[in-house]
Parts: C-alpha cells; sequence; structure tokens
C-alpha cells in the first residue's frame, strides 16, 4: 500500500541510483524503493521494513495521524504543549526605547508571515504549531525565506520534507540538500533555507518521527477493535429462546390429529412471542420456558485488557502516560504528577530546536530592515505549567527568609536580598 508512489503524468522518473552501495546520496523515494535503500555506511547501517522509502514513511506517519485516534491525540497533546507563549528581549540593551521597537517589528513581521489575508492569522504563532507538528510527526521542520529582487523577506514557506534529497559534501563532510520537483533537482540555499530535525545522528540527518516506533503496534491496536466489532456484531444483542416442552399423545388419538394439536400449539405460541412488544409481558403455562441467549466467559473483560496493553504499549512509544490522553488506568496522583514533570522536562528539551530557528528568522528579519539590535527567544512554560505548585514553593521560601530573620539568623539586608532573588528583582 505505501510501497509504490506514482509518478505524475508526463514526467521521468528521477535516476535513484542503488543507495545501498553508493554512501553519499540520500534521495527521496520515487517510484519504489527497495529494502534498506535508505542509508549505509561502513561503521553502520540502517534497514527499513520491505518496500518502505522515507517518502512512504513520512506518509503512513500522517495517515496514522489523521485516522487513529490515539496517535492523533499524542501528537496533538505534543505540538500543544510544545507550543507555549513565546517570549523576545533584546539582546544585550534591554532599554525601554528598543522594548518598544523590538515590538513594533514583530507586529511587521507578523502580518509579512500571516498565511490567509481573510482569516488575519498566521504570523510567529502559526509557525510555531506548524513547526511542532510537522516535527512530531515528520521528524523534522524545513522552510525557506521569500525574498523579493532587492532581498526583502516577503514570507516564509514551509517545505514537505519527502520532497527533499540529501548530498554529503566529501570536501568538508557536510550535507548538502537538494529539492526534487518536476523532474529538477536543485540545491538549496543554506542562506535563506532551513532544515530541523529530531534526533538526528551522524549516519541519517534527516531526523526520526515520534511514530517510528509504534506504526506496527498502531497496526495491530486497529485490528483488535475491529476484531472487536465483528465479535460483538456476530453476537448481536441478548435474545430469547422460547423452549416449549412437546404435548404428550392423548389416549385414543390418532397420531394424524396429534401431530396437527401439536403444531397447532407451537404455532399459537410462535405468534404470541412475534407480536410482543417491549412493555408487554408473556403469560403462558408451565410447559414453556424462556432463556436469553448472550455471550459466555467474559468476553468483554478479555477485550478491554487487551486493548489496554497495546494502548499501552503505543504510550510508550509516544512518550506519553495514558493519562495524558485521556485513559485512566487507576495512576496514582503521585505517579501521574512525576510523570508529567518528566514529560516538562522533555519539552525544554525539544524547544531548543524552536529557539533556534526562531531566532534565525527574527534575527535575520531585523538585520534585514536595520533594527539594530538583535533577540533572544524563549518559552515561559511558567504561565502554562505548574504555575499553582511555583507560586506555593515561593510561599514557602518567603515564609522561611522570615523565621530566619526573626530567629536572628538573617540580617534585614540579607533577608532583602533572599527575597528579592525569589522574586526575580535585581
Amino acid at each position: 500500500m505505501f510501497g509504490f508512489r506514482r509518478n505524475k503524468p508526463g514526467v521521468e522518473p528521477l535516476p535513484s541510483g542503488n543507495l545501498a552501495r553508493k554512501v553519499k546520496i540520500i534521495r527521496p523515494a520515487i517510484g519504489r524503493e527497495k529494502a534498506g535503500a535508505g542509508l549505509r555506511s561502513g561503521q553502520a547501517e540502517i534497514n527499513f521494513p520491505a518496500d518502505y522509502g522515507h517518502y512512504e514513511r513520512i506518509t503512513l506517519y500522517r495517515f496514522l495521524r489523521e485516522n487513529i485516534p490515539i496517535v492523533n491525540g499524542a501528537i496533538w497533546v505534543w505540538a500543544r504543549l510544545c507550543a507555549g507563549p513565546m517570549e523576545f528581549t533584546v539582546r544585550g540593551d534591554d532599554s525601554t526605547r528598543n522594548a518598544v521597537a523590538l515590538k513594533s517589528h514583530l507586529e511587521k513581521l507578523n502580518v509579512i508571515l500571516a498565511s490567509s489575508r481573510y482569516g488575519r492569522f498566521g504570523g510567529l504563532d502559526r509557525l510555531c504549531d506548524l513547526f511542532f507538528s510537522s516535527l512530531f510527526v515528520d521528524g523534522a521542520f524545513a522552510g525557506g525565506l521569500q525574498l523579493d529582487s532587492d532581498g526583502r523577506l516577503l514570507g516564509f514557506a514551509p517545505c514537505d520534507i519527502r520532497s527533499l534529497s540529501f548530498e554529503r559534501d566529501s570536501k568538508i563532510g557536510a550535507w548538502n540538500i537538494f529539492l526534487e520537483s518536476g523532474g529538477q533537482r536543485s540545491l538549496l540555499d543554506p542562506a535563506s533555507f532551513i532544515y530541523v530535525p529530531l534526533d538526528e545522528d551522524v549516519i541519517d540527518p534527516r531526523g526520526k518521527s515520534v511514530l517510528q516506533s509504534v506504526g506496527f503496534v498502531s497496526r495491530i491496536e486497529q485490528k483488535i477493535l475491529d476484531d472487536m466489532q465483528k465479535a460483538q456484531e456476530k453476537a448481536g444483542y441478548n435474545r430469547l429462546h422460547v423452549v416449549i416442552k412437546k404435548p404428550e399423545r392423548r389416549m385414543g388419538e390418532t397420531e394424524s390429529a396429534y401431530i396437527e394439536r401439536a403444531n397447532g400449539y407451537f404455532d399459537d405460541t410462535v405468534t404470541l412471542f412475534s407480536g410482543i412488544r417491549p412493555s408487554d409481558s408473556a403469560v403462558t403455562w408451565d410447559d414453556v420456558e424462556i432463556k436469553t441467549i448472550s455471550p459466555e466467559g467474559g468476553a468483554g473483560s478479555s477485550w478491554y485488557l487487551s486493548h489496554r496493553a497495546i494502548v499501552e504499549d503505543i504510550c510508550a512509544g509516544v512518550h506519553l502516560d495514558p493519562f495524558m490522553l485521556g485513559y485512566s488506568y487507576s495512576s496514582t496522583q503521585t505517579w501521574a504528577r512525576f510523570k508529567y514533570e518528566l514529560v516538562l522536562r522533555e519539552i525544554v528539551s525539544v524547544q531548543k530546536l524552536a529557539v533556534r530557528f526562531f531566532e534565525w528568522l527574527v534575527n535575520g528579519y531585523l538585520d534585514n530592515v536595520g533594527a539594530g539590535f538583535l533577540v533572544d527567544i524563549g518559552f515561559d512554560n511558567d504561565r502554562v505549567y505548574s504555575l499553582l505548585e511555583q507560586y506555593r514553593t515561593e510561599q514557602k521560601e518567603v515564609e522561611r527568609v522570615a523565621d530566619l530573620f526573626k530567629a536572628g539568623l538573617l540580617s534585614r539586608e540579607e533577608a532583602r536580598e533572599r527575597i528579592f532573588r525569589l522574586e526575580g528583582v535585581e
């Protein structure tokens, strides 16, 4: 299914080369890519499943995100947690004049980067959402600046990383990135194009999707749901089984008369139950028994445990706990808080990649317009995460300093200095 990609009509397929023997070039999958044709070197080797090239794998990850609820939820949670409010501070001289100028430049930059003239939205916030979504699904984010003839910024165009190929420069040992489009291959300018991978290594610079290890498990999870649906459809709703005892043959009754009487009694009972409504009650002689047909053996419980095991496997692959995706598996509050704090530390690590991208974009624009200063960018996670806990911690620290001052262990100046340090006042 994902092992093939049709070429556009009238477009000749690009020469793919035998990458299993050629270490220098990494090309996107045009046509059919052989197993293990991604990257290879003398030190290490990467083998992909049969007929799965880079293009097909990224297409598969996007399919999983769009069609499987738990995978979609994982990407949603990661992207929204990472895309916290951005803070811009002037580097070096943070005077009021520079702060006002920075605000004005950022407003103009947001207008330039706006993706829709009709919706009046876009800018840096839109790019932030696109950055993290692409980073977690595709394993990388890429795009290029759009400049006019005078070198002024007209916009920023995100790029589909499936159309990129990589070639190592043998002179400097760095990777060159090429854009494959319409049978043409063009070298991208590092001054106007940026490629930010997630978890790249020295062999594969393309990055790794957070969904890389859950594709097969997601297939099992969907298969379990499909099997459960088929089993429930086969079992259906609980049904009534009416058991009628065969009447005894009367003395002197002929066989034909007995058969006619028994069949008539059977037909009358069938007619009674065929016309019964949900609010009606059945009244019969004691020779009629009513049973209920339903699945036995606790099948529902086994389905739940099997699906839960697969869900936990997917959660482990996307580095999230089940409670963060809406599943309640009786986690204690202490354990849930520990896992949440662990995720926050991982978020700070991933946000460093976004800081690199946005500083490159914003500082390039400021230099282009002659602003005369540069900015440092960070994410204010305190506005979103653990604000109440942080307030309580600071309150306890202030009370502790006050107790030390009352006990005579700190002077007034020392106590004031510690409190100012807690409040972030210089």
